[in-house]
């Protein structure tokens, strides 16, 4: 049973990372997840695929909610380049703050799906 209809939806958004003066492979996806007031936000080595492998993912400090909304732009201090390349809602099931792990439910690709983050890295996977 589908939980979209029933409670508030929030926002994420997975960009596309570029030029990071501390990515070795100078390329990486920050992927951010609406809460209250900011965005809980993980590394993510590649793009999860749907159904696929889980890929590499570190918690980082969360980020504004102004990201949400930013298509590409400049990161501050030279940091690189940012550009969104997904985008969607999901139903809020957060754990408390001081846990990085996660499961959810959220939309990708017009797809109700769940994305868990766990000791493993990110992964999404079809809805059973």
């Amino acid at each position: 049973m589908s939980n979209f209809g029933e409670n508030k939806f929030y926002r994420w958004v997975l960009l596309k990372h570029i030029g990071s003066p501390n990515d070795i492979k100078g390329i990486h996806f920050d992927l951010l997840l609406e809460d209250k007031d900011f965005c809980r936000t993980w590394r993510l080595s590649d793009i999860p695929l749907l159904d696929g492998p889980y890929v590499d993912s570190i918690c980082i400090a969360p980020h504004n909610l102004y990201w949400l909304d930013i298509k590409e732009k400049f990161v501050s201090g030279n940091r690189g380049f940012a550009s969104r390349i997904k985008q969607g809602i999901f139903f809020k099931s957060f754990p408390s703050i001081e846990s990085s792990f996660i499961n959810v439910s959220l939309i990708w690709d017009k797809l109700e799906v769940d994305l868990a983050i766990d000791e493993n890295g990110c992964r999404i996977f079809r809805k059973k």
